[in-house]
C-alpha cells in the first residue's frame, strides 16, 4: 500500500508513468543515522548511485558543501532530468549511467559510494560490473555504503531469496567491512572500506 502511494508521488502530471524498481525508500529510513554513521565531511566527493529521485543526494550536498561534489547517477532518464532541473546551480551533478558498467567518472575520485535497495536486483553479471566500477572510483580508503532490506519476512520487499544479509554482503563485496547499521524497521546498512593501497 505505502509503495504504491510512494510511487504515484514520483509521478509527475503528463509524463509517462514509469514502472522502474526506482528508489522509493523516502521515509522509511532514518536518514540523520546514515548521515552520521558515514561521517561526510565538507568537501568530499560522493556518487549516490541509483539515485531515482535524488532525495539523498539532495542531503548529502548539504553535508559536503559548497567545495565538495556529489554526483546521482541513474539509467532512467525521466528521474536525471528532473532532478537536473530541481538542482541547477548546486553542487550536484547527474549523471544517466549504471553502476554496473563503466562511467565518465574519474578514476579514483570519490570518498563515497552510496547505493540503496539496488544491489538485490543485480544479475551475476552485473555484480562484477559493479564491483569493477567501484573499485576503479573509490579514492584508497574511501566508503562504499550499501542499504538493503533485512534477509527476512517483512511486510514489503523483494521476495526473500533475492536479498543479502551483511554476512552475505561481506562474502561477496572484496573490502574491508566497517560496521553494520540499522537504518530503518526492516533496513540495514553495511559500510565497506576501500583498504588497497591505504595505509
Amino acid at each position: 500500500m505505502r509503495r504504491e502511494t510512494e510511487m504515484k508521488r514520483g509521478d509527475i502530471p503528463g509524463e509517462k508513468r514509469h514502472h522502474r524498481k526506482g528508489k522509493f525508500t523516502e521515509g522509511l529510513l532514518d536518514n540523520e543515522r546514515i548521515l552520521q554513521a558515514l561521517d561526510i565531511e565538507p568537501g568530499q566527493t560522493i556518487l549516490d548511485a541509483g539515485c531515482g529521485t535524488g532525495y539523498m543526494s539532495k542531503l548529502f550536498s548539504k553535508e559536503v558543501t559548497k567545495s565538495g561534489k556529489v554526483y546521482a547517477l541513474d539509467p532512467d532518464k525521466y528521474f536525471v532530468r528532473v532532478l537536473k532541473n530541481e538542482t541547477q546551480g548546486t553542487n550536484i551533478e547527474t549523471v544517466e549511467g549504471d553502476i554496473t558498467r563503466p562511467t565518465r567518472l574519474k578514476e579514483s575520485s570519490l570518498d563515497l559510494i552510496y547505493l540503496s535497495t539496488v544491489i538485490h536486483i543485480f544479475s551475476k553479471q552485473q555484480m562484477q560490473g559493479f564491483l569493477q566500477e567501484v573499485k576503479r572510483l573509490l579514492k584508497p580508503g574511501a566508503l562504499l555504503a550499501i542499504v538493503e532490506m533485512e534477509k527476512k519476512e517483512t511486510p514489503f520487499g523483494p521476495p526473500l531469496e533475492s536479498r543479502y544479509s551483511p554476512e552475505d554482503l561481506i562474502k561477496i563485496i572484496p573490502m574491508a567491512p566497517v560496521n553494520t547499521v540499522p537504518v530503518g524497521e526492516h533496513f540495514y546498512m553495511q559500510i565497506f572500506q576501500n583498504m588497497e593501497d591505504f595505509g
